[in-house]
């Protein structure tokens, strides 16, 4: 006996819309994860570029207050934008860091400023207070660093970090 073949082979067009369907939410699902993956990864990467350009910067004020003999300014139990010391072997007095056009920058003697830092980040906030020498303490510096990623699009997400640190002069 023979058995008798259909004509029709292949899937019927309910088939071919079901499987049509089951891919493209598949294919969404996929897509909105690889989204999530990429903003992710460069969510992170901005934030560790933001917070190794602020350390960079409160290592730089450091190491001038490091060997600092005098503060100029701010004048004491003061706060400013600018920070300016003397220190005990520089050739090139005074150490000079400012705030300008969302830029942290630094100036040795009469140079020209230049800018710490790189063009990916800017600097939102520097504030230096005075701290006065008091009950056998140095005077020293209270610093506060905000740092902000430029980078604003929908793919770098944003990143910011806000850095504190109190420095004291040796004596």
């Amino acid at each position: 006996m023979v058995k008798e073949q259909s004509r029709y082979t292949g899937f019927t067009l309910i088939e071919t819309v079901i499987y049509i369907a089951l891919l493209s939410v598949i294919t969404t699902f996929m897509i909105g994860v690889l989204y999530q993956i990429i903003g992710s990864q460069n969510q992170n990467r901005s934030k560790i570029e933001v917070e190794s350009e602020a350390n960079f910067m409160l290592q730089k004020i450091g190491w001038a207050l490091s060997g600092a003999q005098t503060i100029n300014q701010p004048a004491v139990n003061a706060t400013a934008s600018t920070l300016s010391v003397n220190r005990y072997t520089a050739s090139q007095n005074p150490v000079v860091f400012d705030f300008a056009s969302s830029t942290l920058r630094i100036a040795r003697g009469t140079n020209n400023p230049a800018p710490l830092g790189s063009g990916r980040v800017y600097v939102s906030q520097v504030l230096f207070t005075h701290i006065a020498s008091a009950n056998g303490e140095p005077e020293g510096v209270n610093i506060t660093l905000s740092v902000v990623a430029s980078d604003t699009s929908p793919w770098s997400g944003s990143a910011s970090t806000t850095l504190t640190d109190t420095i004291y002069l040796r004596k």
